[in-house]
């Protein structure tokens, strides 16, 4: 996850903000995120991330951020699939898979809203490694 979370740096090299589920694993993969980014990063323990939330609550979450933000989100599957597929397509079906480690970049040129998300990239663990080398 070290060397995952340094592609991730150097593909996004600021956050400014890294939200986690409040479960510990998430917490644990969060922990090393923050490590990786340096001082300054801290984690931010959001229920809406745990297992079965709705994905309106995070998205509730997300509009309550600087709208030029740079936010991390670090949860479980199928909820993290299911959401980033709400928000690039307004649909609640899950076409969007993470394998662990793996990261998206989804961007918005307004506030987030359902189906107004733009891909930008997805990688896995391995390419994200692969990037920070």
């Amino acid at each position: 996850m070290r060397k995952a979370g340094a592609g991730l740096r150097t593909l996004v090299p600021g956050l400014d903000a890294l939200a986690t589920s409040p479960l510990v694993r998430a917490h644990q993969t969060a922990e090393v995120i923050a490590r990786v980014y340096g001082e300054g990063l801290d984690i931010m323990p959001l229920s809406a991330l745990a297992p079965g939330e709705p994905v309106t609550a995070v998205l509730a979450w997300l509009r309550e951020q600087p709208a030029d933000a740079t936010l991390a989100l670090v949860g479980h599957e199928p909820d993290l699939g299911r959401l980033a597929s709400w928000l690039l397509s307004g649909k609640r079906s899950g076409f969007v898979q993470f394998k662990k480690g793996a990261a998206a970049l989804i961007e918005f040129s307004a506030a987030p809203t359902a189906g107004n998300g733009s891909l930008v990239w997805l990688l896995t663990a391995a390419q994200l490694a692969k990037v920070a080398n």
